[in-house]
This record gives structure tokens, C-alpha cells and sequence, in this order.
């Protein structure tokens, strides 16, 4: 088990999910960035985008136990995500929305298991090896 890849993928996918926010923020203005759908549905295609890559490549560099890894490079993130929501909502008192983190969730759920199957797919035809899934 390779704890200092999992801790770095884990820690890597929040802080590329808060930069893609705050530059989406940026670009529509903070006031707009809660009232619009098509600005949350362009934040959650490009966290899910963002994700879906870099659960590839976790998978096509992780040889060994590529399902694990990735399931716990899932539960770290959102354990990192859901204590910053909490902490949030302690010190800046930001209302948590459990509904708010429902398709977020699945959509990383789909992002995890088709990533890796993206990644050792990947990996086995650059290798020309076989190996089973």
C-alpha cells in the first residue's frame, strides 16, 4: 500500500476542484456564482473532468491494487472536503447542504471506477502486456 500517493492524489484532486471553483468564481462574479445553474452545472462538469483524469492517471502509474488505491484516494478527499465544509461552517458560519454534496458524490463515484479502468486500460496498451483487471 503506497500511503504517501494516496495522501498526495487525495490532497492534489481537492486543491485542483477549489482552484477550478474560485477561478469559475472569478470569472462570473461571487454574487452570480450561487444563483446560476449554468454556472454550478460548468463547476461540477469540470470537477468531474478534473477528477476522471487524475484517477486515470493514479491508475496508470499504481500497478498494484489499482481499485484500492483509488477507493482510498475517494474516501481521503472526501473526508478532506467534507472536514473544510464543517470548518466552514463552525468559523464562517457557510450553511452545510447535504444535498449540495449528493451529485458531487456520485459523480466521484463514476469518476473513480471509470478513471481506473481508463488508466490500466491505458497502461496495458503502452505496455503491450497482458494483465487482468
Amino acid at each position: 500500500m503506497n500511503y504517501s500517493r494516496i495522501m498526495l492524489f487525495s490532497i492534489s484532486i481537492y486543491f485542483l476542484l477549489v482552484l477550478a471553483s474560485a477561478i469559475a468564481t472569478l470569472s462570473v462574479g461571487a454574487g452570480d456564482a450561487t444563483q446560476s445553474t449554468s454556472f454550478l452545472v460548468i463547476v461540477e462538469v469540470l470537477g468531474f473532468i478534473i477528477s476522471l483524469l487524475v484517477y486515470t492517471y493514479l491508475a496508470y502509474k499504481q500497478v498494484a491494487k489499482t481499485y484500492q488505491h483509488a477507493f482510498y484516494v475517494a474516501i481521503l478527499f472526501w473526508l478532506i472536503n467534507l472536514g473544510s465544509s464543517w470548518l466552514m461552517n463552525i468559523f464562517l458560519d457557510i450553511p452545510i447542504v447535504a444535498l449540495a454534496f449528493l451529485f458531487p458524490f456520485l459523480l466521484s463515484v463514476i469518476a473513480v471506477l471509470l478513471g481506473t479502468v481508463l488508466g490500466i486500460q491505458l497502461r496495458q496498451k503502452l505496455n503491450n502486456d497482458v494483465i487482468a483487471i
